[in-house]
């Protein structure tokens, strides 16, 4: 039968050695504050398996001794070395845009673009290249094309809005956001 008061009075006559001891094998007295309140959890729990065999403040040391070790074993186990770290340093961390699949839904989408690009007649993609591609203004394109401004705008959003019906019929959903119009006045 557990005696609570026989516990509590061996384990106070030994306190002071078990916080000596445990710290001298953690170093710090935050660690050692856990431990030894680790080890007095246990020791009470195993108090009553516990057999006069061996004095009382060996066996509460030989308790803290293996908190201590198993500590060390989880903390190891949960960190990397400081060789590991050095040679992870090494690698460039890896982003979003670096997954394959971002990848193939990029190449996706260029082939996609460039075959409904390819469909539209002539007049379209030659605006569509000098307004959206090479980013030129309104007036320039209207020089390039050789037709007037007002004309070229015309062309500019006609040519917009069949890419963005031949881009909706290929992938069968509708791709207004994907495609900036630019607000002239």
């Amino acid at each position: 039968m557990l005696n609570q008061q026989e516990f509590a009075d061996l384990l106070q006559i030994n306190l002071l050695a078990l916080n000596r001891f445990v710290l001298g094998l953690v170093g710090n007295r935050f660690d050692a504050a856990d431990v030894v309140q680790e080890t007095a959890v246990k020791a009470f729990i195993h108090y009553p398996d516990f057999r006069a065999e061996a004095k009382f403040k060996t066996w509460l040391m030989s308790i803290a001794l293996n908190e201590v070790r198993g500590r060390r074993r989880r903390e190891a186990r949960s960190r990397l070395s400081y060789f590991e770290v050095e040679q992870l340093d090494q690698f460039p961390a890896a982003t979003a845009a670096d997954s394959p699949y971002r990848q193939y839904q990029e190449i996706e989408a260029s082939r996609i673009l460039d075959d409904a690009m390819s469909s539209l007649p002539a007049s379209s993609r030659h605006v569509l290249r000098l307004r959206a591609v090479d980013e030129r203004d309104i007036e320039d394109t209207a020089r390039q094309l050789a037709i007037s401004v007002p004309a070229a705008k015309a062309r500019y959003f006609r040519a917009v809005r069949r890419l963005s019906h031949e881009l909706a019929r290929r992938t069968r959903r509708p791709i207004r956001a994907a495609l900036q119009v630019p607000h002239q006045a």
